[in-house]
């Protein structure tokens, strides 16, 4: 998994891997999470469980999921790289790219 703390403490890291300032990543997370919140609310089936109830993601938090779609996006990595920095399988990332694009996730 990307050391998400260590990113977070260096701005020229994280201009390098993911394109943004750590100030830039923080205030656009901030909005993602809103945004990703309302994506998951009105995509959601009908369910008996709560939000937030059942399985945890593989992907935890929506900071995460963030760094996860602006790493791809810069460096456009396999789908194999993508998994093994994030701790997923191939599949699981292919779906994760493809739901975000799709939906518009990152705008």
């Amino acid at each position: 998994m990307i050391n998400k703390e260590r990113l977070l403490r260096d701005n020229r890291l994280c201009k390098a891997i993911i394109g943004l300032l750590v100030e830039e990543l923080k205030n656009l997370a901030a909005e993602f999470s809103a945004c990703y919140l309302i994506y998951r609310k009105k995509n959601r089936k009908d369910h008996e469980r709560q939000m937030g109830a059942g399985q945890k993601g593989f992907i935890p938090t929506p900071l995460d999921k963030l760094l996860f779609i602006l790493l791809y996006l810069k460096c456009y990595p396999t789908y194999d790289l993508q998994g093994l920095l994030f701790g997923l399988d191939r599949t699981r990332v292919c779906r994760w790219v493809k739901m975000a694009l799709l939906n518009n996730l990152t705008v």
